[in-house]
């Protein structure tokens, strides 16, 4: 019978308690996947590219699952503490019925065991299966493919999960229970006495409003202007004037709703009950809403920022055009790679070549003049007069592209055209007066397109040793497989020109593309891995496709999981806190419902008022957050991109505009769940004082 009852009582309290249970789960699921990251398929790759910076993000991950279990705390001692007050007549009853302190104990104890198990029940078994899902698919992004994938299920991973869940499930109920069962059972029969707050004056929440949108303004200033990230000081600035600024802008809204719903006239049944919920509820208690903003603030900016990232690094690591490269820098290293080229093996293993020889102008401002290799004069002073038909912004975009620089790159064009023939596309062709400008894929954005498009009517011209060049075209293109290899500025020359100019002193980028054939019977991973261990043994110097891709995998790993993990964790929290918050205040209010029932009221009046309180619990603060959250992600972007990434911007900027409707969506899911178990908890108030 004790087990039956338990259990009972297990299933009812997660039908009253769907958010609380749904969030549980989901912390389970996101503890899971965060800590069994290092058995992921991902990680096992990145172990072999990238340890060291693996190890470090490791030991960050513990760091966090440390803060998680704290934050997590106090959500479930702030929700299990909503479900002791509203069963405290229920304990009451029975310790008046003769059961002993003790027996009270041990049967919440057993509740709560019980519930904790179920939510591991279901959040494990899901956490494992998403776990594999965000493997394979982020492997499949990246290029991996799925070839060589092997079930991973981590013990370190469930164990530290189900310890630590349970760990301070246990810990919160203990301090509730012992709290609970010391209470006199009179004390707990009777009802929950409403909690009475000081009105404001309508003068004073004008004031408080206006200082709050002031700091608010000030904040935001601080966070788009780059202030923010200068120093430790100007960072706990910020958050301290965004936080007073969110809950002073809170508490004083309540002068401007006050003069437009009190007098206002409205078909509304139960108007002016509504509006004195809402002023006691939501305006007089604008700390706990405040928090509550704040942590869906940093939910939307982890959550923008991480996923932004992650699509910006995923999108830069599909760009697979060769898969390995090798570079000669005097005739000795060149001797070598032609002879590793003529090895049988390399029939085997690779399908085609391609050479791309690269080196500076050797400019007066660069070379000495007494030195033993013959300079030039460079001459930017065309391009510069073409670029002066642009807009500010356009030149700023151009000149920091290193346009204007003294000695540029020079390239050979017969290397960017074997590039261009391996992917199918059209070669490029010059005179002796011209060149295209070459610049890397990685700054090529579709703002800088735009930029060198409307530069090239205007004819610019670049002059080399008295010679006029014109510019004919630009070039974008990967010359080696290794994306930290960069020129942001390059021109390319036909090639005696380049050799005119370069003489002895330029070096060679030979890049190698695997076998269709091998790929195909082994995956790409399996591929390079095995090309990989030929390249090795040979002693010369390389760069495969893994070790970059390596690098823009743990920059997703690094930057987004964590954000989205934290992003997360806060969501759910910040979610279950509000909603929480509002049902136990209806709870403390039921006897204002009882009167209303005793008066007349209809339930579906009552329901459509509790709808409207709910809509403004959840609005303000949340509609707060997401105006802070732009200024935040804005932010973040400043502050922590690098300047390749901020090249970006208006794509980012794209996604994290997706990931805020997003998470509006998932909001408003919330509230309609409130709103559901709101109505439940109207009609049996109902239903319990028409049967008194």
């Amino acid at each position: 019978m004790f087990i039956s009852l338990i259990r009972r009582n297990g299933k009812k309290n997660r039908r009253e308690n769907s958010i609380y249970f749904l969030s549980l789960a989901i912390t389970i699921v996101a503890f899971y996947i965060i800590l069994s990251l290092e058995d992921q398929d991902v990680m096992a790759f990145l172990r072999r590219m990238e340890s060291d910076a693996v190890n470090r993000l490791l030991g960050l991950i513990s760091g966090v699952y440390g803060f998680s279990l704290f934050i997590l705390f106090l959500l479930i001692y702030f929700a299990e503490k909503y479900q002791f007050e509203r069963r405290s007549r229920e304990f009451g009853m029975l310790l008046m019925l003769g059961m002993k302190r003790s027996r009270l104990f041990l049967w919440l104890m057993a509740e709560d065991f019980y519930s904790s198990g179920m939510a591991l029940a279901i959040g494990l078994p899901t956490a494992v299966f998403l776990s594999e899902v965000i493997s394979l698919i982020t492997a499949r992004l990246i290029g991996l493919g799925i070839i060589g994938h092997h079930f991973a299920l981590s013990a370190r991973g469930i164990s530290l999960t189900v310890l630590g869940f349970l760990g301070i499930k246990l810990m919160a109920n203990i301090l509730l229970s012992t709290r609970l069962i010391r209470r006199e059972p009179y004390r707990l029969l009777n009802e929950t006495q409403e909690e009475k707050l000081k009105s404001v004056s309508r003068k004073r929440s004008f004031a408080t409003l206006i200082l709050g949108f002031l700091l608010l303004a000030i904040a935001y200033g601080m966070a788009i202007g780059n202030l923010t990230w200068m120093h430790l000081v100007f960072f706990t600035a910020t958050l301290a004037l965004g936080f007073a600024g969110t809950w002073l802008t809170i508490r004083g809204f309540c002068a401007i709703f006050s003069r437009f719903t009190r007098n206002r006239r409205t078909a509304d049944r139960l108007h002016m009950f509504t509006f004195r919920q809402l002023e006691e509820n939501v305006f007089l208690r604008s700390g706990s809403l405040t928090v509550s903003s704040v942590l869906v603030l940093i939910a939307i900016a982890c959550m923008s920022y991480g996923v932004s990232v992650a699509s910006a690094n995923l999108e830069s690591g599909q760009r697979h055009t060769m898969d390995f490269t090798l570079e000669s820098y005097d005739e000795p290293s060149g001797q070598a790679i032609e002879d590793l080229i003529r090895q049988s093996q390399s029939e085997d293993l690779i399908d085609r070549w391609s050479s791309v020889s690269v080196a500076y102008l050797p400019t007066e401002g660069m070379w000495s003049s007494d030195g033993d290799r013959k300079t030039c004069t460079y001459d930017t002073s065309g391009l510069q007069e073409a670029a002066s038909h642009l807009s500010a912004e356009q030149q700023k975009r151009i000149q920091n592209n290193d346009i204007f620089r003294d000695s540029p790159h020079i390239i050979a064009l017969s290397g960017i055209n074997e590039i261009l023939e391996n992917q199918g596309k059209p070669p490029l062709s010059l005179t002796d007066n011209e060149l295209y400008i070459y610049v890397d894929p990685t700054f090529y954005d579709t703002l800088a397109k735009e930029t060198y498009d409307r530069l090239l009517p205007y004819g610019p011209r670049l002059t080399i040793d008295g010679k006029e060049y014109l510019l004919k075209g630009i070039c974008s293109e990967d010359i080696v497989v290794d994306r930290s290899i960069t020129i942001m500025f390059g021109l390319i020359l036909p090639d005696e020109i380049f050799r005119q100019y370069a003489g002895e002193d330029y070096f060679t980028y030979w890049n190698a593309y695997l076998s269709p054939g091998l790929i195909r019977q082994k995956g790409l991973m399996q591929a390079i891995t095995t090309a990989d261990e030929w390249f090795s043994a040979s002693g010369l110097p390389y760069e495969n496709y893994l070790q970059n891709m390596g690098r823009q995998l743990f920059y997703i790993v690094a930057a987004s999981y964590l954000m989205i993990y934290l992003a997360l964790i806060f969501l759910v929290i910040a979610n279950t806190v509000i909603s929480l918050q509002y049902l136990m205040q209806e709870e403390k209010t039921r006897r204002r419902y009882h009167t209303l029932v005793c008066l007349g009221s209809d339930s579906e009046d009552i329901c459509a008022s509790s709808r409207r309180q709910i809509r403004w619990y959840f609005g303000l603060p949340l509609a707060t957050a997401a105006v802070s959250g732009i200024f935040a992600t804005i932010s973040l972007f400043s502050g922590l991109l690098s300047p390749t990434m901020q090249s970006q911007g208006s794509t980012l900027f794209f996604i994290a505009g997706a990931v805020l409707i997003v998470l509006c969506v998932i909001e408003w899911g919330y509230m309609k769940m409130v709103m559901r178990l709101s109505r439940e908890n109207i009609l049996r108030m109902m239903e319990i004082r028409r049967s008194e």
